[in-house]
């Protein structure tokens, strides 16, 4: 009687079990791109540095990021220009510098957040942000593309997990990984010539100045958050980061921080895309 009783226990546990494992919700993982997207590991740094150019470089303060993708290189026109097409836009001018794998300049933050938008749209993924005229609200449930935010941009231009703590992105010799006004002949450059960081990533120093998401204040890190920064809740300027070909190598470095007001658009201006990993 005792074993007939313990048998039937252990038929009705696996069944809860199975009902269980039934009732939950799969979430299924859309595929990327690993050809051009780096899965960046979470990681704790040191954000900033202590001996600034500016006074917003400062002070080093402890962050923690989550899992992310973020693209190889900048955004080219041959990419930014089929976005346009689809839409139905002018695109942007490159000047006497042609097309079509040069770094796409002359970048608003508003056009780069719409195309977030398309890139997730023509991938069947979530948008990440809400875009009505000048207002953007950010989906923090979404799937799609995105900017990355000012803490994860600095963490994946230090080399993430595996950073050698270099003073540029992957290399202490600013000529092996950066185009910057003393080796880029005063001309921006095709994405990924130079070395890439420890993680794979290409142009986190130089060549094109680099949208982020966050609003900037120039005295955030003396309140910023430790977990997933992402910057004051309005202002009226955005984060650039990583410096640019006219630029000299002081703003190559990987604590440099520009900012610009949303709809500023320059030839030395562009961005690149991230995705949260879920």
């Amino acid at each position: 009687m005792k074993k007939h009783f313990l048998f039937l226990l252990v038929i009705c546990v696996a069944f809860n079990i199975s009902v269980a494992q039934k009732g939950k919700s799969v979430v299924k993982r859309a595929p990327i791109d690993t050809s051009k997207f780096v899965l960046v590991e979470g990681g704790t740094f040191k954000m900033g540095t202590d001996k600034p150019v500016e006074i917003h470089e400062g002070p080093v303060h402890d962050v923690t990021v989550k899992k992310f993708y973020l693209a190889k290189t900048e955004v080219n026109f041959d990419d930014f220009d089929k976005f346009c097409k689809d839409v139905k836009r002018d695109t942007v001018n490159s000047g006497k510098w042609g097309r079509p794998k040069m770094a796409v300049m002359n970048i608003t933050w508003f056009d780069a957040v719409a195309y977030c938008n398309w890139l997730s749209e023509k991938e069947k993924l979530s948008k990440c942000y809400l875009i009505k005229g000048t207002e953007v609200k950010y989906l923090d449930t979404a799937k799609g593309y995105r900017l990355p935010t000012e803490a994860e941009w600095e963490f994946a231009a230090r080399g993430g997990n595996k950073s050698k703590e270099t003073f540029f992105a992957g290399s202490d010799a600013i000529n092996d990984v950066a185009w910057f006004k003393g080796n880029s002949n005063d001309s921006p450059q095709l994405v990924a010539q130079k070395k890439p960081n420890e993680l794979g990533l290409f142009d986190m120093s130089g060549n094109m100045w680099e949208w982020v998401w966050d609003w900037y204040n120039e005295s955030y890190y003396k309140t910023s958050p430790k977990n997933d920064p992402s910057g004051p809740e309005s202002a009226n300027y955005r984060v650039m980061r990583g410096g640019a070909f006219y630029n000299d190598g002081t703003y190559a470095n990987v604590y440099t921080r520009q900012n610009a007001g949303p709809n500023f658009r320059q030839n030395s201006v562009g961005f690149r895309v991230a995705r949260t990993y879920y």
